[in-house]
């Protein structure tokens, strides 16, 4: 049967973006459609369809590019033994609101499975709601672009309604058709147990407590626990007699239920079982502090499945300081007993959120100055760091234990994407420090011109004159030098100099043209503050006996790996780094807009008074008992941690970063200091070092995974980083290109990249046969 233009523009008039198909009724399967590229890449317009028509013939079949707001509920009942689950479904959406049934379009598919047809609002990406116990879709949302055949299509049947009878669905209404439909999944993923490590991702200073109350908490407080958030128990319903879970639905809600609790939830360590780590899973929009089954459908992650501490983090807006207090509170009133060795820094050191960058670490003025700026804040503030580093250099030591010195040289590697704004923020933190480079490079300039006249003067009559002494080039910024170069310039800047590095990988590829050389060692050296020596045949021995140069610059992502290339892994390079990965932010508009002069000029004083300070004699810091009382305690707190792991990388990160937090120390002290210079680093100026060392720390573990993969898959970039995790343990080219196109990646590049990645040491997948992978890893 034919179907004719007017058919496609009718479904368009719904709003519906039909598209032309040869159907094949034998094969019930269409044989000729619009290229794929044609189909998704906006809505097909009529004038395309009729010309598709022209050139193709006559059309046998409809298939609807489903486009929010409009989705697709798809029933594939060849994957289960329960072929009554759609009814079953149906059932129980009629009994609870029968009012969802005027509003929607079912048709009965060529496979004997059920399509049913809606409109919400919120719809933006597919929704796998139930799998078999192997993985295998049973039902399904689609939308986003997803082609799905429909009636008048051969084989393909309306039962209920039509396409002109879809509307717009409720929140409630589509909470219950879609935790209605969860109800019916089978499989059982990685966070029900089967996992055979714990996942934990509670930070290191609250793990300790937060899975002890995990393990100790009783059935009645994990239940009153539940309902502090509206979930109680779905009571005297026989569906659930036999399950491992009790169904909660959240308050008012008329769905079937809101979340699932596992009371007797089990995790796997070693091959043995361990119990009583009650879990909550949220299957439930109207959430909407917690993460839920909604979340892990997009990212393919674990963190919807909710532990106790968890639910309380979440309830208390992710605020970790409220959530121990709670815990704690819980504990006395419910006679649970915790035993609580907490270090110094489960409470008053940790920043509620370790990963988020303390701006208070700074003076007022340069505070101010960052936040003007409409780059990310998170990136002019590393960059900060390393200008007033710079801007001090030499002039400030921190001796502690009778002789041990520590300088604040810093290596600074911020990670953004391109065109994230990191080279203006770059640009903007050391501004100050360029208007101080220009200023002497005129001065030197002047000094050149006047040697330059008594040199002649003197190459004229030599008995006449005293020959004159050559000027030397002060300056704080080096870019695009040899490491003969750099420490010839710090030669000649004993107050300290910084390598400027507008792109990183440029400074890591000089450095691994000299692999021959001892480029890298005189790079540990510099680092450390003792002195280095270059020598070379062709030239003059260079010595620097206090040596101060830092290293600042960007990198993207996926360049990380340049670090910890080959002797780089094991030598101690890259944890010499700090590295600041924040979340990038969305790209603001264009707008006009301009900082407020006096931030400027507050920001320009600070930096003139560094230079002051520089200018004058080498200022040397000692630690108040206060301070030292709690840097011992924090730095015993981490020798704890570097005893106890297994792998050098770990322990070369805690010992570097015990001596950044000293760096870190005498650099804050200063730098608020200013002119009013003391002797001494204070506990304020401890605690701030010690909560900006742990934020560099929780940067750390972020790269870490670059740096030293345990896999190729822990190096994946976005998008291929959700991909890789969405897709099953065994897959075809088929369902690989649905979850890419998702994702919005093409179908092109996607069986390109599987293609790039079933061969070589680097490879993720194996092919099983012709279009047919397994993952590796």
């Amino acid at each position: 049967m034919a179907i004719t233009l007017q058919t496609y523009l009718d479904f368009h008039k719904l709003g519906l973006a039909a598209i032309p198909v040869k159907w094949d009724a034998n094969l019930k399967q269409a044989t000729e459609y619009p290229k794929h590229g044609d189909i998704t890449e906006g809505v097909p317009s009529p004038e395309f369809i009729n010309q598709w028509l022209s050139q193709w013939g006559e059309a046998t079949g409809v298939a609807i590019k489903l486009m929010p707001p409009y989705g697709m509920f798809d029933f594939d009942l060849k994957n289960t033994d329960k072929k009554s689950v759609f009814q079953d479904w149906l059932n129980i959406i009629q009994s609870t609101n029968d009012k969802i049934l005027s509003k929607i379009c079912i048709e009965r598919t060529r496979s004997a499975g059920y399509h049913v047809y809606i409109k919400y609002s919120k719809l933006d990406h597919k929704i796998p709601c139930a799998r078999n116990d192997k993985g295998e879709e049973v039902i399904s949302v689609y939308t986003g672009g997803l082609l799905s055949f429909c009636n008048p299509t051969p084989d393909y049947e309306l039962i209920h309604n039509d396409f002109n009878d879809i509307e717009e669905l409720t929140h409630e209404e589509y909470e219950l058709m879609i935790t209605t439909a969860a109800y019916f999944n089978e499989y059982q993923s990685l966070s029900f147990g089967q996992s055979k490590v714990a996942i934990t991702d509670y930070p290191t200073e609250y793990e300790n407590i937060c899975l002890q109350f995990d393990y100790s908490c009783t059935d009645d407080v994990f239940e009153t626990l539940l309902n502090s958030i509206d979930l109680y128990r779905v009571s005297n319903n026989r569906r659930y007699n036999k399950k491992s879970y009790i169904p909660f639905l959240r308050k008012g809600s008329t769905a079937e239920y809101s979340a699932k609790a596992y009371f007797n939830y089990t995790i796997e360590r070693e091959g043995k079982a361990y119990a009583k780590s009650k879990r909550l899973l949220i299957f439930s929009a109207s959430f909407s502090k917690f993460p839920t089954w909604h979340d892990s459908a997009k990212s393919g992650d674990n963190t919807w499945s909710l532990s106790p501490s968890k639910i309380i983090f979440y309830k208390n807006d992710k605020d970790w300081t409220a959530t121990i207090e709670e815990i704690q509170m819980i504990c006395d009133s419910a006679g649970v007993e915790l035993s609580i060795q907490q270090p110094v820094t489960q409470q008053s050191l940790i920043h509620p959120d370790r990963l988020k960058f303390p701006y208070d670490i700074f003076p007022e003025e340069l505070q101010n100055y960052i936040f003007a700026h409409r780059i990310q804040h998170e990136y002019t503030a590393n960059f900060m760091l390393s200008a007033v580093s710079t801007a001090l250099g030499n002039s400030i030591t921190l001796v502690t234990m009778n002789s041990y010195v520590v300088k604040p040289v810093l290596y600074m590697a911020v990670v953004a994407p391109s065109g994230g704004g990191k080279s203006p923020a770059m640009k903007a933190a050391f501004e100050a420090v360029k208007n101080i480079d220009n200023m002497l490079y005129k001065h030197y300039a002047e000094r050149k011109n006047e040697y330059n006249s008594l040199k002649a003067l003197y190459d004229k009559d030599k008995k006449q004159t005293e020959p004159p002494k050559e000027p030397k080039l002060t300056q704080l910024i080096i870019k695009d030098s040899t490491i003969e170069m750099v420490i010839k310039i710090l030669s000649d800047n004993p107050l300290g100099s910084c390598i400027y590095a507008d792109e990183l990988s440029g400074f890591i590829n000089r450095i691994d043209q000299y692999k021959s050389g001892d480029e890298i060692q005189k790079w540990l050296e510099l680092w450390s503050g003792d002195s280095v020596m270059l020598q070379r045949i062709t030239r003059e021995a260079n010595k620097v006996d206090k040596p101060f140069c830092n290293i600042v610059g960007g990198i993207q992502g996926g360049l990380l790996d340049m670090f910890s290339k080959g002797a780089n892994e094991y030598n101690g390079f890259y944890q010499r780094f700090l590295f600041a990965y924040p979340e990038p932010e969305q790209k603001s508009d264009w707008m006009a807009y301009e900082i407020p002069k006096e931030v400027i000029r507050d920001y320009n004083i600070v930096f003139n008074d560094y230079f002051i300070i520089r200018e004058q004699d080498e200022k040397i810091y000692r630690l108040t008992p206060e301070a030292n009382a709690l840097y011992g305690e924090w730095f015993n707190y981490k020798n704890k941690k570097y005893n106890q792991a297994i792998s050098d990388h770990v322990k070369g990160i805690i010992a570097k970063y015990q001596n950044y937090c000293l760096r870190f120390a005498v650099l804050i002290q200063a730098m608020n200091d200013r002119l009013n210079r003391q002797d001494e680093i204070t506990h304020v100026s401890m605690e701030r070092a010690i909560r900006l060392t742990e934020y560099y720390l929780g940067m750390m573990n972020k790269v870490t995974k670059f740096l030293t993969p345990d896999s190729p898959a822990d190096k994946l970039q976005e998008p291929y980083k959700t991909l890789y995790s969405q897709l099953p343990e065994m897959f075809s080219t088929k369902v690989a290109t649905e979850i890419a196109e998702e994702l919005k990646i093409k179908s092109s590049t996607i069986k390109t990249w599987i293609t790039r990645n079933i061969s070589g040491k680097q490879s993720l997948f194996k092919q099983l046969s012709r279009g047919e992978y397994e993952k590796i890893y």
